[in-house]
């Protein structure tokens, strides 16, 4: 089967504000794609006279019903914006809350041509928002070039390439030289830009940190792992504990009771937001003799890859209607 372009999808962190508790775990919010609004709130007046740092944490989750893993997984901003605000973007956990941005993490972004670039040569001149974004740019990291007016549009060029070497920078313009060279012209008046991707790798949700605490109960989580699902499957440490031989009660950190199972049946709580298990758990894993007070714990993570966005406003920034941030992923699917 095929990971569809709608199954793509943008969700929000839990908290979302500007206090030191914003982003944490995904929530179950979507971003819907061209909605005023839906990442970044209105810059007031007031705001643009005194400027402003703001992050916002996103999600971007593959919800394929048949949990298909999105491979080689890429992330990028597709252009600067239009106004004289300037958005990165840098990784994150399934955890992380602003508090723990330090400020060196590794920065992504986009930056428009400076000058033409031509077919057949391995040089390319962009000219960045701020003369702190020249470092997105880095020896051996994978850029795209375009023109297309749109990620999707169905004109226009693009092209994959690999930095060979330093960037040289001189203020806010950055000469990146390309190990290949291009296979098409890119010019200024046509909206050549470039951008840094971000590889994140494989996308897929995954089980881990499976600690059993028993004399005699075993589980063979080897032949029989825990299946969590592309949609239902929630960052979460989980706790089975048994009552007695043969049934036990689950608690998440977060959700809390998920209900009580047995070593007889399968065990699928379901997410109410999705109506999809949070996890299976197979009866035919568990062996030996449990008792009561045993206990497994264990971790799940989404299918999602979590991604912080940094918008910066400049003091005594000039309004501008319309102003947008475009993010951007994609991935091959068997």
């Amino acid at each position: 089967m095929t990971i569809l372009d709608s199954e793509l999808q943008c969700y929000k962190s839990t908290t979302v504000n500007d206090t030191a508790a914003n982003g944490g775990r995904m929530s179950n919010t979507q971003v819907i794609s061209g909605v005023v609004q839906n990442v970044w709130p209105h810059v007031l007046k007031a705001e643009r006279d005194a400027g402003s740092t703001k992050y916002r944490k996103l999600f971007y989750k593959i919800a394929n019903d048949a949990d298909e893993t999105l491979l080689s997984s890429q992330l990028w901003l597709d252009a600067p914006t239009a106004a004289g605000d300037h958005v990165v973007m840098f990784a994150g956990t399934q955890r992380n809350t602003q508090a723990d941005i330090t400020g060196s993490e590794r920065k992504y972004g986009a930056a428009n041509l400076q000058a033409n670039a031509v077919l057949g040569s391995n040089t390319l001149v962009v000219v960045v928002e701020d003369a702190t974004l020249t470092g997105m740019f880095v020896n051996g990291d994978t850029i795209r070039v375009t023109d297309k007016l749109t990620p999707s549009s169905l004109t226009g060029n693009e092209e994959i390439h690999t930095i060979n070497g330093v960037p040289v920078v001189s203020g806010t313009q950055v000469t990146i030289t390309t190990t290949a060279v291009l296979a098409n012209n890119y010019t200024t008046v046509a909206g050549g830009r470039v951008m840094a991707l971000y590889n994140f790798g494989d996308v897929k949700c995954v089980v881990d940190n499976w600690v059993e605490t028993s004399a005699a109960g075993t589980y063979d989580e080897t032949t029989y792992p825990v299946r969590c699902d592309n949609i239902g499957t929630i960052e979460q440490t989980l706790t089975l504990t048994f009552s007695d031989a043969s049934n036990f009660t689950v608690s998440g950190d977060t959700v809390g009771s998920l209900g009580a199972g047995t070593i007889l049946a399968d065990f699928a709580p379901q997410n109410p937001a999705f109506s999809k298990p949070y996890f299976t758990l197979d009866f035919e894993g568990f062996g030996g003799t449990w008792a009561a007070g045993n206990t497994i714990v264990f971790q799940t993570h989404p299918a999602a890859v979590p991604i912080w966005e940094k918008r910066v406003v400049p003091a005594a920034s000039a309004s501008l209607a319309n102003n947008k941030v475009t993010s951007c992923v994609s991935g091959e699917s068997v």
